[in-house]
C-alpha cells in the first residue's frame, strides 16, 4: 500500500465518518486558536492593548505592517487622482510611508488590484474601521468562505491547515496581503458558485467571469485562461474582454503603467532563477492539463489547480515561498493541494532554522509533482447518477473487459490503474 492509498483509506473510513458534533467542535476549536494567534499581530497603532486589562501583557508591533503602509498610500493616491495611479506625483508620502517603500515599490499591481485597494480604503474611512480593519475583514471573509466549502467537502482540511496559523496569522493580520486576499475572495466566490452550479450552466458561466476578474487583480490564476476553449462563445468573448480591459486598456489610460511589469522582472531573482522556474513549471503545467483531462476534473478542480502554475513560477523566480503557499490555501475537495500546504507550513513551524521558507518552496513544489504522479496512476470520470457505470478496458478497441462497476452519484470518481500496458484504453458504459 502506498502513502497515497493509506491516506485515502484514512480519509474514507475514518475522517469522513466523524459525526457532525465532533466536526463542529474541532472546527470551533480551530477558529478559537486562530483568534488567539491573530491577537498579537494586531499593531498598537490600530488597537493599543495596554489599555485593555485582559490583553495588557500581549506584545504588539508598534506600527502597521509593510503591505498595509504601502497599499494604503497607493489607495490614497488613487482616491486623490485616479490618473496619478502609476506616476504618484500628486500626493506626497508620509515619513513612515517613505521609510517603508519608495513610490515605485509601493503596490506595483494591475489597475484592478489598485482600484480594489482604493475601494477598501474608502470603505474603511466611511465606516471608521480604517483600511487595516477592512483588510482584516477581507481575510475573515476568505476564511469563512473556505470553511463553508471545507464543511461541504472534506471538513478535516480546515483544522489541518489552520491549526498551524502562525505564518498566515502574521501575513493576514499584521503584514496584510490585501492584493492577494482580494483576489482569493473572488476565487472563493467563483469556487462556491461552481459548487452550487454543478447542474446549472448559467452559474458555471458566472464562475468563468469571476476567474477572469481574479486574473486582472493578480496573475496567479493565469492558467485558467485555457478554459476559454470550454466556454460558450458569448462567455469566452466576455472573458477576453475582461482581460483586455484589465491589462491592455490601462496602457492607453495611465502613464507609467508598464513599469509594474519591468519592476517585477527586476526586483528579485536572476536569469538562473527564471530558467529554473520555467524548467519546472512548463512540464508541471503540461502534466496538470493531461491529468485534468484523464481524471475528468470538474470546474471546481480546475479553478483550484489553475492557481498553482503561475504561483509556482513566480515563487521560484523571486525565491519567495509565500506566492505558492498562499494559493494552496484555496480549498481542494480532493484534498491533496491543501495537504501539501499543511506539510510545508508544519515543517517550517517545527524547525524554522532547518526548513526555511526557501526550502519549503521546493519541498511543496516536489510534493505537488508527486500529487500529479499519483493522479497519473488513476482513472477518473464524471459518473451518471442513479445508473450503473461500467468501466471497461481494451487493448484493441474490439474486445472489452469489465474493470469495475458501480452506481453513479453524479460526482467525479477515481479508481486506481495498476496496468503498465500503454495500449490499454478505457471506456464507461451505462446500464439503465
Amino acid at each position: 500500500m502506498t502513502v497515497f492509498e493509506a491516506a485515502a483509506a484514512i480519509d474514507t473510513f475514518l475522517l469522513l465518518r466523524v459525526n457532525r458534533p465532533v466536526r463542529y467542535l474541532l472546527v470551533a476549536a480551530t477558529v478559537l486558536h486562530m483568534i488567539v494567534v491573530a491577537i498579537p499581530n494586531v499593531p498598537r497603532a490600530y488597537v493599543d492593548y495596554s489599555r485593555v486589562p485582559l490583553l495588557s501583557g500581549v506584545h504588539q508591533h508598534e506600527t502597521y505592517g509593510t503591505d498595509t503602509i504601502g497599499n494604503s498610500y497607493v489607495a490614497k493616491v488613487v482616491l486623490n487622482d485616479p490618473l496619478d495611479m502609476y506616476t504618484k506625483a500628486r500626493l506626497e508620502q508620509t515619513p513612515l510611508e517613505k521609510a517603508t517603500w519608495t513610490t515605485e515599490e509601493s503596490a506595483p499591481y494591475p489597475p484592478a488590484a489598485l482600484l480594489t485597494a482604493a475601494g477598501l480604503y474608502a470603505i474603511g474611512e466611511a465606516t471608521g474601521i480604517g483600511f487595516y480593519g477592512v483588510v482584516v475583514l477581507l481575510a475573515a471573509l476568505f476564511i469563512a468562505l473556505s470553511l463553508w466549502y471545507f464543511l461541504d467537502t472534506r471538513w478535516y482540511l480546515f483544522p489541518l491547515l489552520y491549526l498551524n496559523f502562525a505564518y498566515f496569522g502574521h501575513r493576514f493580520v499584521y503584514v496584510q496581503d490585501d492584493s492577494y486576499l482580494a483576489m482569493l475572495v473572488v476565487v472563493m466566490i467563483a469556487l462556491v458558485v461552481a459548487r452550487w452550479a454543478r447542474w446549472a450552466r448559467p452559474r458555471r458561466e458566472a464562475s468563468h467571469l469571476l476567474m477572469a476578474l481574479a486574473i486582472t487583480m493578480k496573475l496567479s490564476p493565469a492558467a485558467y485562461v485555457r478554459e476559454i476553449l470550454t466556454m460558450r462563445r458569448g462567455t469566452a468573448m466576455m472573458f477576453v474582454a475582461i482581460l483586455l480591459a484589465g491589462f491592455v486598456l490601462p496602457y492607453f489610460i495611465w502613464d507609467n503603467y508598464l513599469t509594474i511589469f519591468t519592476f517585477h522582472a527586476e526586483v528579485k531573482g536572476n536569469i538562473y532563477d527564471t530558467v529554473a522556474a520555467v524548467a519546472l513549471v512548463v512540464p508541471f503545467t503540461i502534466v496538470l492539463w493531461y491529468v485534468e483531462a484523464r481524471l475528468g476534473f470538474d470546474l471546481e478542480d480546475r479553478i483550484g489547480w489553475s492557481l498553482v502554475p503561475f504561483a509556482m513560477f513566480i515563487g521560484i523566480k523571486m525565491r519567495v515561498a509565500r506566492h505558492l503557499l498562499i494559493v494552496l490555501l484555496v480549498p481542494d475537495k480532493r484534498g491533496l493541494r491543501n495537504i501539501v500546504a499543511a506539510i510545508g507550513l508544519a515543517l517550517h513551524a517545527a524547525a524554522p532554522e532547518i526548513f526555511r521558507l526557501g526550502s519549503v518552496l521546493y519541498i511543496t513544489t516536489s510534493l505537488l509533482f508527486a500529487c500529479l504522479a499519483y493522479y497519473l496512476w488513476r482513472i477518473g470520470w464524471a459518473t451518471v447518477a442513479g445508473v450503473t457505470n461500467v468501466l471497461e478496458y481494451s487493448t484493441n478497441f474490439t474486445n472489452w473487459t469489465t474493470f469495475t462497476n458501480l452506481t453513479g452519484t453524479g460526482n467525479p470518481i477515481q479508481v486506481p490503474d495498476g496496468s503498465s500496458d500503454p495500449r490499454r484504453a478505457y471506456r464507461v458504459k451505462l446500464l439503465y
